[in-house]
């Protein structure tokens, strides 16, 4: 059967209170958030990649070191308005390469000083990024992530994507938007390319953003339908979502799209061979095939 890998992931900000762009209400709502959705997965299977803004690293950093030990990805969120005493005012993709390997490098400090882990995966504050942004990762030892949003158009927040590369790829360090010769892997979150929202967003596996039945079936299926007409040869889907809702309650509106999904991906186990885990084994398996690409 043909493969196809499924990340889940989920942005960890910082507290609404503290983070200009907005965040959980509580960090007791993002505890709750970041547990509920780490334990469903791997109760299932999964092993999510949180991508962590410093601060959120810092307050759950016990909670962090447990899901560690049972094999969650401990990534990087950056969000540089939300960073320490705010001494950053833009989006990523808005500063230059010298000042994004500033804020990245002091970012992925801060997380390693939390938790002990140097996060080699990475994803920005709402996609921002520019043609600077992966050369400035790589040369600070990440090794993947899930930077692009094929389809965004957001000039506001530095995040255009129209004409992204949809599936995982090797980037080019010079364009982001094209494939290339840099082994960092990026893995682009699933989208509906060619259908933009009034905000410029395309339609996502933004897990919060609807129902499954009406907004995410539609979006899985036509992805799924893509890469088999393309003939893609490393297939995946990448799913995210944010810590501000009680993942641990079962009937919360966001838990039971949550179990839809997965759901989903058990019945997708009919006619491929379902492979999940977090953005670093996707990478491993990507190396082990590079024949494929």
């Amino acid at each position: 059967m043909i493969p196809i890998h499924v990340a889940f992931t989920m942005d960890c900000e910082r507290i609404a209170a503290e983070s200009p762009p907005g965040g959980p209400a509580s960090w007791e709502l993002s505890e709750r958030a970041i547990r509920g959705y780490s334990e469903r997965l791997l109760e299932r299977g999964h092993r999510p990649t949180l991508f962590l803004m410093p601060e959120c690293a810092q307050r759950h950093a016990d909670l962090l070191g447990r899901l560690a030990e049972r094999g969650v990805e401990l990534g990087l969120h950056v969000h540089p308005q939300s960073l320490l005493d705010h001494r950053y005012q833009g989006y990523l993709g808005e500063y230059g390469a010298e000042l994004q390997r500033e804020i990245l490098a002091l970012a992925a400090a801060l997380v390693k000083s939390a938790t002990g882990v140097r996060p080699t995966s990475f994803r920005p504050g709402n996609f921002s990024a520019s043609d600077d942004t992966y050369s400035a990762l790589y040369d600070l030892g990440f090794r993947q992530g899930s930077v692009s949003d094929p389809g965004r158009c957001s000039p506001q927040y530095a995040a255009m994507w129209q004409g992204a590369c949809p599936d995982p790829h090797y980037v080019n360090p010079a364009d982001k938007l094209r494939p290339g010769g840099l082994p960092f892997l990026e893995v682009p979150l699933t989208t509906d390319p060619d259908r933009l929202q009034p905000s410029g967003f395309p339609y996502e596996l933004r897990i919060e953003s609807g129902t499954f039945e009406d907004r995410h079936r539609p979006i899985l299926e036509g992805a799924l339908q893509r890469m088999e007409r393309e003939g893609v040869a490393f297939r995946a889907l990448c799913i995210f979502t944010h810590n501000t809702f009680p993942y641990d309650d079962p009937a919360a509106p966001r838990t039971v799209t949550l179990t839809q999904f997965l759901d989903y991906l058990d019945g997708l186990g009919q006619r491929m061979s379902v492979i999940p885990g977090a953005l670093r084994e996707m990478h491993q398996r990507y190396q082990a095939q590079p024949a494929s690409f």
